[in-house]
């Protein structure tokens, strides 16, 4: 399991689902942005919505809180991902008085994350965290190893994966169709500018609804 100490703030996985669908980010992986080619889409599509405050960033790490053994979240990924301008990263622990010294934040880079945090995910605190991360593909590269080597998996093992791929295609199938019943208002540009709109999911209905800048409802 690797150990990360991260400087930036969480973005409910929600809002990234939605904002992967509206921007059409196809190389993201919204459930899981730290594998594939996700950090390099996100940081492209940041910057093109967001040029001023990406100007005085480093490249953006999108750094998941993965537990392999958490059965507490039916779905396959936790319900926030860490966006993060200072990453360090160790396999085993990390001096956090040393890391945090030496990661000293400038003034223009300190601004910037707040004015992306306000956008992105208004009224989170931006601080330091310490996020652990077992990769939940691991059981899966496993059996691929098994299987390379003639090693057929046991049945538990095989309904397992498939429960798990049937609960991925499921939700992706409800995503979407809630994403498509999105009213995007007027003012909502061509390029999808998510400051003027904020999709969110409506704890008692469960389904989306759209909160507006300066809109607390």
């Amino acid at each position: 399991m690797s150990v990360f100490l991260v400087h930036g703030f969480r973005w409910a996985r929600n809002d990234i689902r939605v904002h992967v669908v509206l921007q059409e980010v196809d190389d993201a992986a919204p459930n899981n942005l730290m594998y594939g080619d996700s950090e390099e889409a996100m940081n492209e599509n940041f910057r093109d919505l967001y040029p001023e405050p990406m100007a005085n960033l480093p490249p953006l790490r999108f750094i998941e809180p993965l537990n392999p053994n958490n059965e507490k979240f039916k779905y396959p990924s936790e319900p926030y991902a860490f966006i993060a301008d200072v990453v360090v990263q160790s396999e085993d622990y990390i001096d956090v008085t040393q890391a945090m010294n030496q990661g000293q934040i400038p003034a223009a880079q300190w601004d910037a994350m707040a004015d992306l945090r306000d956008v992105l995910a208004e009224g989170e605190k931006i601080g330091w965290f310490v996020v652990h991360n077992g990769d939940r593909e691991l059981a899966k590269q496993e059996r691929l190893k098994k299987e390379e080597h003639g090693v057929r998996c046991t049945d538990n093992e095989e309904d397992a994966f498939e429960e798990k791929e049937a609960i991925e295609s499921k939700y992706s199938k409800e995503l979407s169709e809630q994403v498509a019943r999105l009213q995007v208002p007027s003012k909502f540009n061509g390029k999808g500018d998510v400051s003027e709109v904020s999709p969110r999911i409506d704890k008692k209905s469960g389904k989306f609804k759209k909160l507006f800048r300066g809109d607390s409802r």
